[in-house]
């Protein structure tokens, strides 16, 4: 099996895994758990570059967590107006993705100031991130659009984000996890070469 198919085979699993779960609650936890394990690999190989990607998508999704599973933004509709209620949560998870883009943009500069290892360099991996946030920024904003137009405009037939919203972003998370997994895979390719070589 070639490593793009396992790739692949890797972003259907866990996002079938993920449906299988269909718990938004418990499926962030599995995944920030996923992420943790990185940043530890990366601590553990004194790889920086692992390390800070991964402590950046901790604290974005911890964020995300604190936030809505401990009720900061109630989740719930009940006795709410649904456009401004969908808005303000579709909203912080935009306003979140979209600071997840900027900082995995400048993620070398950032790893930069904050140590002053010589292993920090731009990876493969820095071109990739942010392409998830960008991915998941665009359903939060289609999101939003559907809402205003079901609710406001009467258009109740549009629901094809709203029925399939949680998919979606645990489509965006597999992606993430088959990158973490990859470049763990990558991480340990280079340190054997770099051993071999060595001897």
């Amino acid at each position: 099996m070639k490593f793009s198919q396992l790739i692949i085979l890797t972003i259907i699993s866990i996002a079938t895994f993920y449906i299988m779960v269909d718990n938004p609650k418990i499926t962030l936890e599995i995944y920030i758990s996923t992420i943790a394990l990185t940043a530890c690999y990366g601590a553990i190989k004194k790889a920086p570059n692992v390390l800070h990607i991964a402590l950046i998508l901790l604290f974005v999704n911890l964020v995300d967590y604190i936030i809505f599973a401990f009720g900061i933004i109630d989740l719930s509709t009940a006795g709410k107006n649904r456009v401004l209620h969908g808005s303000l949560i579709y909203g912080v998870q935009l306003i979140i993705s979209v600071t997840s883009v900027i900082i995995l943009i400048f993620r070398v500069q950032l790893s930069r100031i904050l140590s002053h290892s010589k292993k920090i360099e731009l990876t493969y991996f820095d071109g990739l991130f942010h392409w998830i946030f960008i991915y998941l920024s665009m359903i939060y904003i289609l999101a939003i659009i559907e809402l205003f137009a079901r609710h406001t405009f009467g258009l109740h037939s549009i629901t094809i984000i709203h029925y399939n919203f949680t998919s979606l972003v645990y489509i965006g998370w597999a992606m993430s996890c088959a990158l973490l997994l990859t470049m763990i895979i990558s991480t340990e390719q280079k340190s054997n070469l770099q051993e071999s070589d060595s001897h």
